[in-house]
């Protein structure tokens, strides 16, 4: 994961597998993205895989999004994750600017 911060925002940028096996690592990546008091702007579009535990960790970095009060927006999505969220109706849940492409 990259992460490129300006002053208003922290991109995130994922790569490769969005699975099991990387979550717990990906978790605290986030969390400490999170304490620096940005915004939160998700890139998965270099996301190979995507797996329920993967889908878990994006909701629930929703759900700390929200409850800071910090906006969360994902602006690119591999089509792997596009076709997991269609799958589990998260399309309006993660809708952002990535929808135009």
């Amino acid at each position: 994961m990259i992460i490129d911060v300006s002053t208003s925002s922290a991109t995130l940028h994922l790569a490769g597998d969005l699975d099991i096996y990387g979550v717990a690592d990906l978790r605290r990546q986030l969390l400490s993205a999170l304490e620096d008091g940005q915004a939160i702007e998700l890139d998965l579009g270099a996301i190979a895989t995507i797996d329920s535990a993967g889908v878990q960790q994006l909701l629930a970095l929703q759900r700390e999004c929200a409850a800071l009060g910090r906006p969360l927006r994902v602006i690119s999505l591999s089509a792997p994750v596009r076709e997991v969220f269609e799958l589990f109706g998260l399309q309006s849940a993660f809708a952002s600017a990535a929808d135009a492409h």
